[in-house]
């Protein structure tokens, strides 16, 4: 195929072009000819067939590029910071951050008392924990643990939701009277965990639950009053608001402290 090439050069250059042309015709007729059967293949179109696979490869490749390049770069940020604050943490010792996590949910669990969101503030910083802390090893906290804690929660919600559903608002109590009662509980919480019970250790619980339940009977009573409703009829929707939060309440401690129960056994053993 090089030796008719070179022939085709040569003889359009000595010869005229009269009869250049012709030649050249033939030449790359030969030529062509020769290419075909040699390979069975035009090869201008084989050719043009492995261009047109060559960009649509690298088109696939750039949208996959595309598509993936934002939740790729969240999902590397997110190893890089479990990462650095792994190597931040973990010369503080395991042990330690085992045990600071227990006291965390410890101190969550107590915010109950006070109407906040004790038991999902423990959950999160066991999710936290499961994501920062150790992988293998007795501290460890696994999934099932996390799951675990997460129903308690929702039982707890539920619990306090249908307590809350046959307390003062039952009873017939305006909105401004569940709202006083509200206002009311977390007043009384505080304030009897401040007091507390001659009881140990879990004086200062109790206090918090009864008190709690007595400021939400004070503030439905007060906020009724001034409705113009009579005693009786604000002391009948008091006591209905006094038995739907501390029963709410006892129910969200008790889902609360099987939530610490669980951190606990997760990470010790």
């Amino acid at each position: 195929m090089i030796d008719l090439q070179i022939a085709w050069m040569l003889l359009e250059t000595l010869l005229p072009t009269e009869i250049a042309v012709p030649a050249a015709n033939v030449v790359g007729a030969l030529t062509g000819d020769a290419i075909t059967t040699a390979v069975g293949v035009d090869p201008f179109s084989s050719l043009t067939s492995s261009l047109d696979v060559g960009f649509a490869q690298a088109e696939a490749i750039s949208t996959e590029e595309t598509d993936g390049g934002f939740w790729a770069s969240v999902s590397d940020a997110l190893v890089w910071t479990r990462d650095t604050v792994r190597d931040v943490m973990m010369p503080v010792g395991v042990v330690a951050l085992g045990i600071s996590l227990i006291l965390a949910c410890t101190l969550a669990w107590l915010l109950n008392l006070v109407a906040l969101p004790g038991n999902w503030l423990a959950i999160a910083l066991m999710a936290l924990y499961a994501w920062l802390g150790p992988e293998t090893g007795r501290w460890q906290l696994g999934l099932v643990s996390l799951a675990i804690a997460f129903l308690l929660g929702l039982v707890g919600e539920l619990v306090e939701f249908l307590a809350g559903a046959m307390g003062a608002s039952r009873a017939g109590a305006s909105r401004r009277a569940t709202l006083m009662a509200i206002v009311g509980s977390i007043i009384g919480a505080i304030v009897g965990g401040i007091v507390g019970l001659p009881i140990p250790v879990v004086g200062p619980v109790l206090a918090a639950i009864l008190f709690g339940g007595l400021g939400a009977t004070a503030g439905a009573m007060y906020a009724e009053w001034n409705d113009g409703k009579t005693w009786r009829d604000s002391w009948r929707i008091g006591q209905a608001a006094f038995w739907g939060r501390t029963t709410g309440t006892v129910g969200k401690m008790v889902a609360g402290l099987l939530v610490l129960v669980v951190c606990v056994i997760g990470v010790l053993f």
